[in-house]
């Protein structure tokens, strides 16, 4: 819509024009040390997603991927959606361009089974399942672990797998820094952040303040967005910490242009969370974490004719009015680390609240709905020199859909020193949507075994097997078998390459026949160019959506995008770069339904300032 037009351009006009005037004066050029791409050594790095607390992937049994600060920066990504795009494994469907919603499949099972949580609290909308990955921008994440099949015995309801946000943590050593970013694209499209993160004796913060909109890549996605971050972090004198966090996210989009059926969709999203956690080790090798949370989601959906902007008709019985959803919770987990053993015991407790007003006539009634979740969880991991076995169990009462039992058990075997093997099985539930009536859970058996490797010269390779059972609710019984395969080089001339493969083979249990609407090709291919003063990634994605016949999807190709950044100056903490992203360059058709196309080509460009 034009009316959003002058809002963004006045917007980056001002910033753009500030961060030069401010900055130039003060910055010159400068060098940056080398930095090894990392991965021969990848495993010994820690990630906490599999087990909710740090141990090193050498110890993971599961299919974890994890992507850093860097990685993400060098994307020069709006949103989680975005970078979740270039992960093997994973399929994103974009409603739109950037900060429009984006439904993310992990190793193709269905979007309402995976969880997404930012530092430790789940996003995901109760009234339909969806994490909406759009909602969270890039430039607040630190990093993100995935864990690829049923995560359940750790956390809950993640059937499918589990992406969990970290965000960025105050800068030490500093009293105030920060960076402040701004881009301007085709149709207006604007992003523009501010940043500041610092340290004073034992206070640290950090605080984010964003803005993305456009006009629309196409037809009905808009969006006109505002986003606020902050962490607040207090070092206890024997190594424990008090923190805080809140994000917020207010939204006003098109979500849904469906010329058939004379249709367009409005909606206005608002989303809240609030976190208050303490870390205190009680002696040397015991450690106590609690926190508590609080979220708030409402929705506002609304629908017309293409036409001619009148109220659509509601004879399908869809709903519109507003949707309010809120989730009042707390946690806690004592975790050991002995010299060969590291035990985590915990618990979660949420209690749910959901009210939809819609009074326009539809077969939607209004309803308020109130429930009581909890669960209790146990994960070992034993060291037995280069074995490791992480038992893991879990149990929930859902109110809505009976109690779950979720066992887990994997283990890992360090062959050689270039060469690691993982083998995983574990039992995982997916929770319906919360209505009025309660429906039984979708169930998943999932049994995976991998390796990674770099004992080829230059090259390390990750491969996974598995195999996904999946039946319970109105689903049914159906068998996935599938591989999953990753390559990268390492750097030479600062330049490597990386290529991901997913194959998936969705059949019913009952007749063996395929199954429908579950990806079965899914191809990324990369090439990444970084000197320290010059980036540059080429990106390819392929998603073979494997769509009923009279969903017209189209998958032809790669979709190609382009990412390129530049220093232009730099000097101690101080910097300027400017970036420039062309994206889906051949104007390639990848999506798996006609009403929901993805964008064509476009292009964008900005400057970030470091101070």
């Amino acid at each position: 819509m034009s009316l959003f037009k002058p809002q963004h351009t006045i917007n980056t006009f001002l910033v753009v024009l500030c961060l030069a005037l401010g900055v130039l004066p003060s910055l010159a050029w400068g060098e940056e040390a080398d930095e090894t791409l990392g991965l021969f050594s990848a495993w010994q790095e820690e990630a906490s997603t599999s087990s909710r607390a740090p141990k090193p992937l050498s110890q993971t049994a599961e299919n974890v991927t994890v992507v850093t600060a860097p990685e993400i920066e060098a994307l020069n990504a709006h949103t989680l959606a975005d970078v979740l795009d270039t992960i093997p494994g994973i399929q994103v469907q974009h409603n739109g361009g950037p900060g429009v919603s984006a439904y993310t499949f992990i190793q193709s099972i269905d979007f309402i089974h995976t969880q997404v949580f930012v530092d430790g609290v789940s996003i995901t909308n109760l009234g339909s399942g969806f994490s909406d990955t759009s909602l969270i921008p890039a430039h607040i994440i630190e990093r993100i672990e995935i864990v690829k099949g049923a995560a359940s015995s750790a956390w809950g309801q993640a059937l499918g797998g589990v992406i969990n946000v970290i965000t960025k943590s105050p800068e030490r050593g500093r009293t105030i820094g920060g960076a402040a970013t701004a881009s301007i694209g085709e149709q207006t499209t604007a992003d523009t952040s501010l940043e500041l993160s610092g340290t004073g004796n034992r206070f640290g913060y950090y605080l984010s303040g964003s803005y993305l909109g456009s006009d629309g890549l196409f037809s009905n996605t808009q969006i006109n967005s505002n986003r606020a971050y902050a962490k607040l972090t207090y070092d206890l004198p024997n190594h424990g910490q008090i923190w805080a966090t809140y994000f917020s996210t207010r939204a006003d989009m098109g979500d849904l242009y469906a010329v058939p059926y004379d249709l367009k969709e409005r909606q206005e999203k608002r989303f809240t969370v609030g976190s208050v956690g303490l870390r205190y080790p009680i002696g040397e090798r015991l450690e106590l974490e609690i926190m508590g949370h609080h979220s708030f989601n409402r929705n506002d959906a609304s629908y017309f004719n293409i036409s001619d902007g009148a109220t659509w008709s509601f004879q399908t019985g869809l709903p519109t009015g507003i949707v309010k959803e809120q989730v009042s919770g707390a946690s806690a987990k004592l975790v050991w680390r002995g010299d060969d053993n590291l035990l985590v015991v915990g618990s979660d407790y949420n209690h749910l609240e959901q009210y939809n007003n819609s009074s326009d006539g539809s077969t939607v009634s209004p309803f308020n709905r109130k429930v009581e979740r909890w669960g209790v969880f146990l994960n070992d991991t034993l060291t037995l020199g280069p074995m490791s076995l992480t038992p893991g169990v879990r149990v929930d009462h859902t109110q809505t859909a009976g109690d779950q039992f979720s066992p887990a058990l994997g283990a890992t075997w360090q062959l050689t020193d270039s060469t690691l093997l993982r083998a995983y099985t574990a039992r995982g539930y997916g929770l319906p949507v919360l209505g009025l009536t309660d429906s039984p859970s979708v169930k998943i058996w999932t049994t995976q075994v991998g390796a990674e490797s770099s004992a080829i010269p230059y090259v390390w390779v990750k491969g996974t097997l598995f195999r996904n059972q999946t039946w319970g609710d109105t689903v049914k019984q159906h068998m996935a078998l599938g591989a999953e395969l990753e390559a990268r080089t390492t750097p030479i001339w600062n330049t490597s390459l990386g290529a991901g493969y997913t194959f998936t083979d969705t059949t019913r249990t009952s007749d063996g026949n395929e199954v429908n609407d579950f990806a079965r090709h899914t191809v990324q291919v990369a090439l990444r160019y970084n000197d320290k003063t010059y980036r540059g990634v080429l990106t390819g994605r392929h998603v073979f959506w494997n769509s009923r016949p009279d969903e017209n999807g189209r998958y032809g190709g790669l979709t190609w995008d382009l990412h390129l950044g530049a220093v232009l100056f730099k000097r101690e903490q101080n910097s300027l770069e400017l970036f420039f992203s062309g994206h889906n360059l051949f104007n390639a058709s990848q999506y798996e339904t006609y009403l929901i196309p993805n964008t064509g080509r476009w292009f964008e460009g900005g400057m970030r300032v470091r101070f």
